[in-house]
């Protein structure tokens, strides 16, 4: 992780449950934060084929199903796995300190 980054505390760990994508808002950016099992991941909260909330998608195989077209995209890296690969969405550094999600914006 880059040591440019600056890093904000979006919740505990505590408020995600396993599988479940949330909203969470830094700055003026709308970031889904997703957790499977202890990881979170997090990406822009815009399908960037439709606008939807990838928040609301269903989570199968370290991916997000855009929920309006069933567009997939990776959590690590953002990438299209299931549609065009051009249309990738914008991945962010997240790290956990002491029960503290955190996600790292430029």
């Amino acid at each position: 992780m880059s040591d440019d980054l600056r890093w904000n505390a979006v919740g505990t760990i505590h408020e995600w449950k396993d599988g479940e994508g949330r909203v969470v808002t830094v700055g003026a950016r709308r970031i889904a934060v997703f957790r499977t099992g202890d990881r979170f991941r997090a990406l822009k909260d815009s399908c960037p084929h439709a606008g939807v909330s990838l928040a609301s998608g269903y989570l199968a195989d370290d991916n997000v199903i855009c929920p309006a077209h069933a567009w997939a995209f990776n959590l690590d890296d953002g990438r299209c796995t299931q549609g065009p690969a051009a249309c990738a969405a914008v991945a962010y550094a997240v790290r956990v300190v002491a029960e503290q999600v955190e996600i790292g914006v430029a």
